[in-house]
């Protein structure tokens, strides 16, 4: 079993922890975990010494949901995942539309480089990223942090399997 302590592990949302939907989650009863999940962020909460979420929501830039809308979600996610056993320290989110440039939309790393402000122990080549699209592994890739893709047929809990065998 892996013993190490990383410093960092950052989570897409949708497609990672979530399944992705037609569309925008709106609300925590569109929300459903994906299988392992929970259990994944259990066990992976005991090997990084912080677990941030990373995630672009530009239904709020497409006025889909409000912002206060998205906070409540993510505030019953994180109840769950601490019911569960796992701990999240910290959720980044871009609202901005796809469209707009800015500088926090993966595949740029703002919300990777102001995470490092908040929390400048962070080490970067001693975290992983985990997402469900180029964009993730792009804006890992551009900070020097490790990150592997998920999809359907291999996801965060088959990750976390292997991870642990390491």
């Amino acid at each position: 079993m892996n013993s190490k302590k990383y410093t960092t592990l950052f989570l897409d949302r949708d497609g990672v922890i979530n399944h992705k939907i037609d569309g925008y989650v709106q609300c925590f009863s569109e929300f459903h975990f994906m299988e392992g999940a929970l259990k994944s962020i259990s066990l992976l909460t005991k090997y990084f010494e912080r677990i941030i979420i990373v995630t672009n929501q530009q239904g709020i830039g497409k006025k889909l949901m409000k912002e206060q809308d998205l906070l409540f979600l993510h505030s019953q996610m994180i109840l769950e995942i601490e019911r569960n056993g796992g701990k999240v320290n910290k959720i980044y989110f871009c609202p901005h539309l796809s469209t707009s440039n800015c500088s926090c939309r993966k595949p740029k790393p703002g919300m990777l480089l102001k995470s490092k402000e908040d929390f400048p122990e962070i080490e970067f080549d001693k975290s992983y990223l985990i997402g469900d699209s180029n964009s993730d592994i792009q804006a890992a890739f551009s900070v020097g942090i490790k990150s592997f893709k998920v999809s359907k047929e291999y996801t965060l809990s088959d990750w976390t399997n292997e991870f642990l065998l390491d």
